[in-house]
């Protein structure tokens, strides 16, 4: 009953939204500068609560072409790029800013969070030329399947599937699979799967279910309490 429910909730969605969102997705060929995508973004975004998620889904759907995919984008958040693309039962939080990226299935975004389109978005080696004034390199970014990425992250690069991306990280690096990464810039402070993490000051991470083994100093000084007492 509860999936007829959400069904029809989405069908009744999907034909609220949809004259404008053909009406976005059509416009593409006479919308080189993305205009157009991003006035229809910036609009579905303000839309609040519950109606708001069920008629984004409904937009973003036939924009970005997803099909039936299951996922939620909160208040706020906007979209540069057609390019976009959204996996499946993927979340992602209010006011986010999400350039050219392609996001995988069961991804967790939390709010704040900015996924951008590469790290040269704007060129910076001419000096007689305001920077706003030299262009810039999209590059489509990746983020993996199974990823939790916390408040207020910042993604310029790779992140790889079953990665924690913790708040306010500061992503310029590829981040491989299975890591816990935090910081700015990120490092990797731990593997999910429990290997040991060195860093360059020398020191390692352990995880938490391994007991740390006891100083040497601590073992003879028992050993030698121990005597004493037999």
């Amino acid at each position: 009953m509860r999936r007829m429910i959400k069904r029809a909730a989405e069908a009744v969605a999907w034909v609220l939204m949809s004259p404008f969102a053909y009406a976005v997705k059509w416009s593409a060929p006479v919308d080189a500068r993305q205009r157009l995508f991003q006035f229809g973004s910036h609009l579905v975004s303000l839309l609040p609560g519950l109606p708001g998620v069920l008629l984004r889904r409904a937009y973003y759907r036939t924009v970005l072409n997803l099909g039936w995919r299951d996922f939620t984008i909160e208040f706020g958040t906007i979209f540069a790029s057609r390019g976009t693309e959204l996996g499946d039962n993927c979340y992602i939080g209010p006011f986010c800013n999400i350039g050219l990226v392609r996001i995988g299935r069961d991804v967790l975004i939390g709010s704040g969070v900015h996924l951008i389109s590469g790290a040269h978005v704007h060129h910076i080696e001419r000096l007689d030329r305001p920077i706003k004034s030299q262009g810039g390199t999209l590059t489509k970014i990746s983020i993996g399947n199974d990823v939790w990425i916390g408040n207020g992250a910042l993604v310029m690069n790779d992140v790889g599937s079953s990665v924690v991306v913790g708040a306010g990280a500061v992503v310029t690096r590829p981040c491989g699979a299975f890591g816990v990464y935090a910081g700015n810039p990120s490092r990797k402070l731990r593997d999910r799967r429990g290997a040991l993490v060195k860093h360059h000051g020398g020191k390692r991470s352990r995880p938490s279910d391994t007991p740390a083994a006891p100083p040497a100093a601590y073992t003879e000084l028992q050993q030698s309490r121990g005597q004493a007492r037999a």
